[in-house]
């Protein structure tokens, strides 16, 4: 499921939502459904496939624990969730939090995901309009302010490479002019 998330771009609903015939295998494209757009209705987004993505994928299918439309359902037995058991998610509140404590990582949330996505391309030198599509964003404006986002140190980074190497060789004294 994270693997969906990172390599899709995707929204944790449009995750929870996907089912077996969004994906085409054949033409390396999955379809998200989403709701981000005016009136809130429910709207196909095609993205491409990575290749990697699909391996995994392909191999979810194969050895899926539970026969379902679904791609991503609860496969927990405890008596808490027992009833949710081969459904698709509809919110998984914990998931990241334990994920994050068991790697020895600050905790993030699902949309964080989408972040690093869209910070991966744009540091590996994808124009902004990469990014703008494969976040399926309308305004460019949307997009930016994500990237914003990428901090101070880049910032510094940038400027250092550009800038650090201008100027004087040496300081000069300027000594003030006498009032008289």
């Amino acid at each position: 499921m994270l693997l969906t998330l990172l390599f899709l771009a995707a929204r944790r609903g449009e995750v929870f939502r996907l089912k077996w015939a969004d994906i085409d295998f054949a033409g390396n494209t999955v379809t998200l459904w989403t709701r981000k757009r005016a009136g809130g209705d429910l709207e196909p987004d095609p993205v491409p496939m990575v290749q990697r993505l699909k391996k995994v994928l392909m191999a979810w299918w194969e050895h899926r624990p539970i026969a379902s439309e679904y791609v991503f359902v609860n496969l927990e037995e405890h008596a808490f969730c027992k009833e949710y058991r081969g459904k698709p998610f509809t919110n998984r509140q914990h998931l990241m939090e334990r994920l994050c404590k068991k790697a020895g990582v600050r905790e993030f949330g699902f949309h964080a995901i989408r972040h690093l996505t869209a910070s991966l391309l744009y540091r590996e030198g994808q124009p902004v309009a990469v990014a703008q599509a494969v976040l399926r964003h309308k305004s460019p404006q949307t997009t930016t302010r994500y990237l914003q986002t990428l901090g101070l140190k880049q910032t510094q980074e940038a400027m250092e490479t550009v800038m650090g190497q201008r100027g004087p060789t040496k300081v000069v004294s300027i000594q003030k002019a006498s009032q008289e």
